[in-house]
């Protein structure tokens, strides 16, 4: 079964799929064969697959954070005009699309923390295992969670710092945004 179908249909056999990806065409993503709403489906079920020009493995290893049909659960990390971090909380919207350039990933160790730093570069940060809590100068704090999506475009300002709050390495990938490219982060509204 081709992996967007699956994705697309829950259809996903949670303890072990592999499948090989074609090579992202080029031009316009409307002609795309996986873009980044199949990224960020992929990865809240614990998979992560996308690099254009290449072929990529793909294993599907735990739940995502949300319930099914609850959205993508989200957060963004922006620099307001005070130049200090501030937080959102949100969903992504499954049905836009946006242009990326790059993706890597990295693990860190479970009980570590990285002190008030800012983001490098607009990039979505996918939570794969850990759970962390972040924090702004402000005092803000918030929680993400194993398939949580984190919009970090605070790269100017005070900054942010995290810390591990379970037992698991925090293993994640780095979905980095073309300049310029809109974002589908939908904020969660007051009510």
């Amino acid at each position: 079964m081709e992996l967007r179908s699956a994705l697309a249909k829950g259809q996903l056999d949670m303890n072990a799929l592999t499948c090989e990806m074609k090579p992202k065409t080029t031009g316009d993503s409307a002609g795309s064969r996986f873009g980044r709403r199949d990224l960020l489906r992929g990865a809240a079920a614990g998979a992560v697959a996308a690099v254009a020009g290449t072929s990529v493995a793909v294993a599907v290893t735990a739940a995502a954070s949300s319930p099914v049909g609850a959205g993508i659960r989200a957060f963004k990390l922006y620099t307001g005009p005070d130049h200090a971090s501030h937080a959102l909380e949100g969903t992504i919207d499954e049905k836009d699309r946006t242009d990326v350039i790059a993706i890597h990933f990295k693990e860190t160790q479970a009980h570590s923390s990285d002190d008030w730093h800012v983001s490098p570069e607009l990039q979505y940060v996918i939570t794969l295992s850990g759970t962390l809590e972040f924090t702004t100068r402000d005092g803000q704090t918030f929680v993400v969670r194993p398939g949580d999506v984190l919009l970090s475009e605070d790269n100017v300002g005070t900054g942010h710092k995290w810390r591990l709050i379970d037992d698991q390495p925090w293993r994640r990938a780095y979905v980095v945004l073309k300049a310029g490219a809109k974002d589908s982060f939908v904020a969660k509204t007051a009510g």
